[in-house]
């Protein structure tokens, strides 16, 4: 099943009917980890975050390739998250793009609303994907931890990324 999503994923960059169904299973996939939570569980946030970062390791070598990207300099790794606001139908603008460090705010997200019964989606689930994501390119990458956020009434998500320098 995951790797069914993986193809349509990747579909849903270009494809509208794809990215439609893409962000339709998701929030179904956050309305019902959300309602697990109320009801005091967490096993569909373990299985969704264990399965956010083996599609986080999945898909970084071929979004390497596919994107051609320069995995020593954060600002071009950036384009990986680019490719996934297209993907996921999620809007922003960079305010910081150097080789070591990027920032980028989103400003709309179709997830927001659906995760805000459960922010940590996004500061765990999501911050696990961008992670393995990431460090699977460049094992010094990390990610600040993700506090500005739609979902918890912030008027933009705040994605930080640096690549910390080689230690001697």
């Amino acid at each position: 099943m995951e790797r069914a999503f993986y193809r349509l994923a990747f579909r849903a960059e270009t494809d509208p009917r794809a990215r439609a169904i893409v962000v339709k299973f998701v929030n179904a996939v956050f309305r019902a980890i959300v309602l697990e939570k109320r009801r005091g569980g967490r096993r569909l946030f373990d299985l969704a975050r264990k399965s956010a970062v083996r599609f986080g390791r999945w898909r970084a070598p071929v979004l390497k390739d596919q994107l051609g990207l320069d995995v020593n300099s954060v600002a071009d790794m950036g384009r990986l998250q680019d490719w996934e606001d297209r993907v996921f139908a999620v809007t922003g603008y960079w305010t910081e793009r150097t080789r070591t460090r990027a920032t980028k705010c989103e400003t709309e997200c179709p997830f927001a609303e659906a995760a805000k019964g459960a922010p940590e989606i996004c500061s765990d689930i999501v911050h696990a994907l961008e992670t393995a994501t990431f460090r699977e390119l460049n094992p010094r990458y990390r990610l600040v931890p993700l506090e500005r956020l739609l979902s918890k009434g912030d008027g933009h998500c705040e994605f930080t990324h640096v690549i910390d320098e080689e230690v001697s």
